[in-house]
């Protein structure tokens, strides 16, 4: 670009956020650290943690000032010069949402971030650009962008999403408990069944040996704790709010999010139920918008609600996905395809039960591993039937 071409730079909030999170992935791995080894040296960490601040905080410091972004007549241009000289440039037409970010630093500074997302499914999960400015200027600049995104499209009005949701009624209510037993239960069977039978092996290894396991423990909180913790973090407050035929949909604990889209926009709509759901009678509705998922996957229309509920609000938004034809059975052929996986997944699990039983804390108590082990195998053969009764096909 001209050195003359006026330009706009990330809010110093960036570095700040940056350092932050580092700084706590930082002491989280100390802290791992200091639990499998028994010993702590205050000065080694310290001297340690200080040293990786320092240098993330070059990095930070670097990439904020060797960035800057154009916001041109035709196209964003997003210049990177912090190691090698990177050049990115974005046609208004092309995109397809700018979603509104607030992390706690954010929030805490009056800080925006905006994510420009293209119309696009090669980077689906990731923005193709963010920047961070204070809110009155991200609000400007946001309106701004809209305006040029859609100056040219016949079809479309300039209908520019409010920047806060908080205003007008939600289309369904969400209460604090709903997101929790969406956290907990909306994962998949699998996740939940692994997670769930860790932590049976674990307490079973307490009762016995008064010590729980180690490993059980450890992959119960990966599989399970941490991604319902960061569930619930993330869809806290939750609300989808319509106007028009542009859905809002926005929540958030520490960071908060808000993706705005167009309802012709969507290309398949969800309604997704775990095993546990289905016994609860409970399901989620999700939809597939380009240019509004993140790393966590498809934007949520409804978390874990009564099923009706989840209907009700499907046939309200998105009638013309309805399918009226009488759907079609799975052939008995298809029981070769879901079998085999049913036996890689069981044969796998029964594995690791069979090799933890060398462990000699568990030593005596090997039969409860082989009941954990039979208990999967008669799992994943109950799936195998649910699939094959439950899966239908219409057009």
């Amino acid at each position: 670009m001209n050195e003359g071409q006026p330009f706009l730079r990330n809010h110093w909030s960036m570095v700040a956020s940056g350092v932050i999170r580092s700084g706590i992935t930082l002491a989280f791995v100390l802290l791992v650290s200091f639990a499998s080894t028994g010993e702590f040296n205050l000065e080694y960490y310290s001297i340690f943690l200080l040293v990786m601040l320092a240098l993330v905080s070059f990095l930070y410091l670097r990439i904020w000032l060797k960035t800057k972004y154009y916001f041109l007549e035709d196209e964003i241009v997003v210049e990177r010069t912090t190691i090698f000289r990177t050049m990115s440039r974005i046609q208004y037409e092309r995109l397809a949402s700018v979603n509104v970010e607030r992390d706690f630093v954010c929030r805490l500074l009056g800080t925006t971030r905006l994510a420009f997302n293209l119309n696009s499914n090669v980077n689906v999960n990731v923005a193709e650009a963010k920047i961070v400015l204070r809110e009155d200027e991200a609000e400007a600049l946001r309106q701004q962008v809209y305006e040029r995104m859609f100056r040219d499209r016949s079809a479309d009005t300039v209908e520019v999403p409010a920047a806060d949701a908080t205003e007008g009624e939600s289309l369904v209510h969400v209460s604090t408990w709903d997101i929790l037993m969406h956290s907990m239960f909306g994962m998949t069977s699998l996740q939940v069944g692994i997670g769930l039978l860790m932590l049976l092996y674990s307490v079973l290894s307490f009762l016995f040996q008064e010590t729980f396991s180690l490993f059980a423990t450890v992959i119960f909180v990966l599989s399970f704790v941490l991604p319902a913790v960061t569930s619930f973090l993330r869809y806290f407050n939750y609300r989808i709010v319509r106007s028009g035929d542009t859905v809002t949909v926005s929540s958030g604990f520490f960071s908060t999010r808000q993706d705005s889209f167009k309802l012709s926009k969507v290309n398949f709509v969800k309604i997704r139920e775990p095993f546990i759901c289905r016994l609860m009678g409970k399901a989620i509705l999700e939809a597939e918008v380009v240019g509004t998922a993140d790393q966590s996957g498809t934007p949520l229309l409804c978390p874990l609600k009564d099923r009706k509920v989840v209907t009700d609000l499907f046939h309200d938004l998105l009638p013309e996905f309805e399918c009226g034809t009488e759907p079609t059975v799975q052939p008995p052929v298809s029981l070769v395809g879901l079998g085999f996986w049913a036996a890689v997944v069981a044969l796998s699990i029964s594995a690791v039960m069979i090799l933890l039983t060398y462990d000699p804390e568990v030593v005596g108590y090997e039969y409860v591993l082989y009941i954990c082990a039979a208990i999967v195998c008669i799992m994943c053969a109950a799936w195998v039937l649910m699939a094959y009764r439950s899966r239908t096909f219409s057009m």
